[in-house]
């Protein structure tokens, strides 16, 4: 490096490298002893801080998966939206202990208000929606035991169209069934019951229309019961069919009223 070079180095205290020859010049001149001659400034090597937005946007990435898989699959899963709130307030946090660095700060503070919001409006409706929750529940149990009701009714008829009667009792029925009786919800077995009423014979003794033959009994009704979920029959939760058609412990109770009454 020639000395004019070289007194400029020394005046501004500060040097750079040529980048055609490589030797060292003084900042700020505007050509090199090599005959480079440069066009501007060299660039500043004070290292460029970007501001980091991904804590906030994942966050609202959260909340919007939250949303999402709410509404596809269950209400249930609305404490999901805690998930993004955390990652919203950490963002929060993030952003205030170092503003050059992180961002996103409205991004964030929105995603942690909705995230709150919407966990406390859906917990508020799924408490609210609990007392549903229970008499659909009761409603599936009552509808399942009633289905074995009707398979079993089902079996009784073709029985009863086979012999004009259904089964006497309970170990006649589990003889035509094949099996042990079915049970109901609460895996008690359903209990059966057969009502007869003594019919005359179809046959006549020596031919004679006044003179009938040996009585028989034929089997007309039948019940089917079960205990329901306290497991104590004669209660208002029993589920009672009678010759296919559900009835409550009240209606029962109403119809056998009637029948006394009637006979009386």
């Amino acid at each position: 490096m020639n000395s004019n070079f070289a007194v400029q180095a020394q005046a501004t205290g500060k040097l750079m490298l040529c980048p055609c020859c490589g030797g060292q010049i003084a900042l700020g001149i505007k050509a090199c002893a090599c005959g480079a001659r440069f066009v501007g400034g060299p660039l500043d090597e004070t290292p460029i801080k970007m501001r980091r937005f991904g804590p906030a946007m994942t966050a609202a990435l959260l909340l919007l998966l939250a949303i999402g898989l709410t509404a596809l699959l269950t209400k249930w899963l609305t404490g999901l939206a805690l998930v993004p709130a955390w990652y919203a307030l950490r963002a929060l946090r993030l952003e205030k202990g170092d503003p050059a660095g992180y961002g996103g700060r409205r991004i964030a503070a929105t995603t942690l208000v909705l995230a709150l919001a919407g966990s406390a409006g859906m917990a508020a409706y799924g408490i609210s929606y609990i007392p549903r929750a229970l008499e659909n529940y009761s409603i599936r149990r009552v509808a399942a035991t009633e289905a074995a009701m009707h398979h079993i009714a089902a079996i009784l008829e073709d029985y009863k169209a086979a012999t004009h009667s259904y089964p006497k009792n309970t170990a006649d029925l589990k003889k035509v069934l094949g099996e042990a009786m079915p049970a109901d919800y609460w895996d008690k077995a359903i209990r059966y019951q057969s009502s007869a009423e003594a019919l005359a014979d179809s046959r006549l003794r020596n031919d004679d229309p006044h003179v009938l033959g040996n009585a028989t009994i034929q089997y007309s009704n039948f019940e089917l019961r079960s205990a329901g979920a306290d497991g104590i029959e004669g209660t208002d939760d029993d589920i009672i069919m009678r010759d296919g058609v559900f009835f409550t412990n009240a209606e029962i109770k109403k119809l056998t009223s009637v029948r006394t009454s009637s006979d009386r």
